[in-house]
């Protein structure tokens, strides 16, 4: 069977997609030995999340994240290990970033997996001038806003 155009464009938009890490603030629980704590996840892609922590966390970790999707009363729950630790102090070169771990998704749902499969697609079919972590809208977009003169 050949390969349509379709197949394709697909396959290339689910390895974009596989490097997408799109900004998602949410206040998560983090289960780890035998005990819960509420962090907040500040990025999520579909291979893992940034939780923010003032706490080291180990890496190679075993942990559990669980919380609210938006619209769904079924709460999200992924379980992951800890690919990397940063330090609030340790500096960084294209970017400034608070303490906290690198998550890797090791198990999840299939329902679960679709729910994140469909927010990244949303994500990426914005206005590429959107798609980035922005303390403001871009200048086009901001044309109702009455502080902007």
């Amino acid at each position: 069977m050949s390969r349509t155009r379709a197949d394709e464009s697909e396959a290339e938009s689910d390895v974009a997609l596989q490097r997408l890490r799109i900004p998602f603030v949410r206040r998560v629980t983090l289960e780890r030995n035998g005990g819960e704590e509420e962090v907040f996840l500040l990025d999520i892609g579909l291979d893992g999340a940034f939780v923010e922590r003032a706490e080291p966390l180990q890496p190679n970790e075993l942990i559990t994240i669980r919380f609210h999707w938006p619209g769904s009363e079924v709460p999200f729950r992924a379980r992951c290990r800890v690919a990397w630790w940063h330090d609030k102090s340790a500096p960084l070169v294209s970017k400034s970033l608070s303490s906290g771990a690198g998550l890797q998704f090791t198990e999840m749902s299939g329902p679960d997996r679709e729910r994140l499969h469909g927010l990244l697609v949303e994500y990426s079919r914005q206005d590429p001038g959107v798609r980035r972590f922005l303390r403001h809208w871009p200048d086009k977009e901001r044309s109702d806003d009455p502080t902007s003169g």
